[in-house]
Parts: C-alpha cells; structure tokens; sequence
C-alpha cells in the first residue's frame, strides 16, 4: 500500500527444477517470406464483440477481459465460447464455479453446447496437457487471479503467479495457434487486479463496464494490437444472456423527440465509431455558502474550464450557481469535440430556454470562447444524417472539409460559441 509505513510485504519466488517448457528453439526468418494462414481470424458470431477485436479472434491471440464482479463477464464468454464451439473445439476452464454451476447459466442462454469442452482445473500446466490431447482452437480461463502454476512457490493471487501464468499463457497461444481468452478482476479503483505488467503481456485489454442499476453493458477496447483501440460496444443484460446493441439513440438520446431546457446532443468518437449522444446539465441558485459542480460522464477538469469560459467570456453569471453534468446513458466521454455541447446544455438549463430543436452541437471550445476545428468531421456528419436531425452547428474551420450537397441537413459554420448560442437560443445571451 502506498503512502504508509512499513506496507511492503516480501514474498519469496522458488521455482522448482521441473519447469514445463513447450517452446521449441527458432531461427532467424526473413519477414517477406513469412505467409499467413487464409482463415487466420476467428469469428465469434457476436458482431459487436468481433468489431471490438478487430474482425474476430487472432490464432495465437491472447485477450484479457476485465470488469467489476457481477458485471457479466461470465456470461459474456460463455456467449462467445457457445458460438464458437459450433466449427471449433472450445475449452472453458472454470476455476471459480463448478461444471454443474456453468451449466445452469448454459441452460439459460439456449446456446448449442455440443463442442465446448469444460473443466474446473486451476492449474495451468494441466490446461496446456488437456490441449495436447484435444487440440482446442480456443481456450478460455476464468479467472487469472486464481489459477497457478505449480512450479512457482508462491499462493494464487500473487503477483508472481499472475505474472507467471499470463506469460506462461502468452507462450503457449504464440507457439501452438491457439487464441486465449482470460478473465481479470478489477480492484475498487476501477484498474486491473495484478501487476500492471498484465497489461503488457496480452495482445487485447477489453474493460466490461456498467453503470450501477442499469441493465447495459459497455464493452471498450484500451489496447488491441491487431485493431484499434478507444472503440465501444454496447450489450443488454436480459433473462437469456447479453444482446447487443446496435441502435444507440435509445438509450443516450432520451429527449431527441422532446427537447428539454439543459439537454444538448452532440457527436462523439469512440475510438472509430461516432456515437450521438445526450448531455444534460442542471443549474440553480446555491442554497449554501459554498457552489457545488459536479459531473458524471465526463471530465471534471475540462468541465471547470469550460464553466470558467462561460462565466468570463459569455458574460454568463455562475458563481452562485450550482452546476451539475450529465452524460445520458451512462457512458465516459473524453473527446473535446462536445466541449460546445456542454456550453450550449449550461446556458440553456440557466436560461430556462430549450435549445433549437433537431439540432446537434460539435466543436472543440477554447478558453477564449473560439470554437476550434475537430477531428473525423466526415464521420461525425454522416452520423448525425443517420440519426435524421436536421442542424448540425460545427467549427467554421472544419466547414472547408465537407461537401454540404451530400448531406440532407443544414451545416452551419462558426467561430465562437458566443454566435452558436445567439442563434439556437434567438437572441442575445
């Protein structure tokens, strides 16, 4: 523990002559001759988590899906393992639940589970002896925090043992083809259970999250080495498993229909994709001595700034109001091409005036008020067209990028969120 006295605790790594060891000795390769098998992807059957990986599961890949307990990591894979079983031999290794307990969550998802092999083995060396035997194209280990290697003296759940089975792991799937999928613990901060070398080992780090109380699922790619990263998918946790979801607007565009005075929607990227999404903000007269800001959704640091922006340069007067931010639906933003939805959703809610119906808000917001351009504004554009809205307000710099006869709504192009504002809200502000 960090930030107290006498904390460290040692622990002692033996690790016995008999080391497994499976990699044979390799030679130098010229890389031009090197070929790659034709079917070198595997698909999941789960178009959202194949988009994720970046097409499907690599031969040889080694994936680390974390998530808080409860969040539905199991069933999520159980899902994958179920689909992928259908052409391919699978392995779930169950080192936390029982054969006779993953079966009774298998029932429930109605899935063919005909070659989808399953053990309640948690030591490691005996998985790699079970695919010497059966040949598995796929093998998937719940959890690494608990399983071990018996060459290593040291209790599951350490952080030797971690690190030696995820390097043990990542051997294995790189010399035999074979794609593993492993399950890891968060800790309360949110962070990966484990030495942060975990991270380092694997090809892909996926994190499942979810919001407390809500029935969606997000699934967000940090590291992916044969794709991209940043990007999201969005499950439904029902009765019979994890359902994807496709069509976003529902569930971050509650108030596309009837708008409401505070609510702005703009268009964000995760990772490659746009999404539309809903900001909502709340501001009333303090009734203490002190403000209170809060925000949810979005970064508390860019919120104070922008906050600032609107008091010094809007002319707008906050510091007796409280200030609360809402990003609708339960996601993390982080792209600063909603920083002029969160200004209009702020004026808006202190105006008490509903901002231009039909209309979506992007645009990177400087401290001096100016909007400034954004990135993937094409992609943006076209989002919104699919989203049928009829006014997008954009930095009059990404203007020069864009063919307006393409697009069946109206493109207006700015400088500063002064004039957006002025022209949504009709009038001066």
């Amino acid at each position: 523990m960090c930030n107290s006295w006498e904390s460290f605790s040692e622990e002692k790594s033996k690790v016995s002559k008999g080391r497994t060891s499976f990699q044979a000795e390799s030679a130098p390769q010229l890389l031009g001759r090197i070929e790659n098998e034709d079917n070198l992807r595997i698909p999941t059957g789960i178009a959202e988590f194949d988009r994720i990986l970046g097409g499907g599961l690599i031969k040889g890949e080694v994936v680390l899906v974390g998530g808080e307990p409860g969040v539905g990591k199991s069933t999520l894979l159980l899902q994958v393992a179920g689909l992928i079983s259908g052409n391919n031999k699978v392995l779930y290794v169950s080192a936390e639940e029982s054969p006779q307990q993953v079966n009774l969550r298998a029932k429930r998802l109605k899935f063919n589970f005909d070659n989808l092999y399953i053990i309640d083995d948690d030591n490691i060396v005996n998985i790699y002896t079970h695919f010497e035997k059966y040949k598995f194209s796929t093998i998937i280990i719940d959890s690494i925090q608990v399983v071990h290697n018996p060459d290593i003296d040291n209790p599951r759940g350490s952080i030797n043992q971690i690190r030696n089975c995820a390097e043990f792991l990542t051997r294995f799937a790189k010399t035999k083809g074979v794609s593993i999928i492993i399950v890891g613990h968060v800790t309360k901060e949110g962070s990966l259970a484990g030495p942060k070398i975990l991270e380092h080992i694997v090809d892909c780090v996926l994190y499942f999250e979810s919001e407390v109380s809500s029935h969606y699922r997000i699934l967000r790619a940090v590291k992916n080495r044969f794709g991209s990263t940043g990007e999201m998918a969005v499950f439904e946790m029902t009765s019979s498993g994890l359902k994807e979801v496709k069509v976003l607007s529902d569930i971050f565009l509650p108030h596309k229909d009837n708008p409401v005075s505070g609510s702005c929607v703009s268009c964000a990227m995760e990772g490659l994709r746009p999404i539309l999404i809903e900001l909502q903000a709340l501001v009333s007269k303090a009734t203490f001595g002190m403000v209170r800001r809060r925000s949810v959704g979005f970064d508390f640091n860019r919120f104070s700034l922008l906050t600032a922006t609107v008091e010094k340069r809007i002319k707008i007067p906050l510091a007796a109001q409280d200030i609360f931010l809402n990003v609708a639906g339960g996601v993390r933003i982080t792209d600063p091409a909603v920083d002029l939805a969160v200004v209009c959703a702020i004026v808006s809610s202190f105006k008490e005036k509903e901002l231009e119906k039909g209309a979506v808000f992007i645009g990177e917001v400087g401290l001096a008020g100016e909007l400034r351009p954004v990135g993937n504004i094409a992609f943006r554009l076209k989002e919104v067209q699919r989203g049928g809205f009829i006014k997008c307000y954009i930095p009059k710099g990404n203007t020069k990028e864009i063919d307006n006869s393409i697009y069946s709504f109206d493109i207006v192009g700015l400088e500063s969120a002064k004039e957006v504002l002025e022209l949504t809200l009709g009038g001066k502000v």
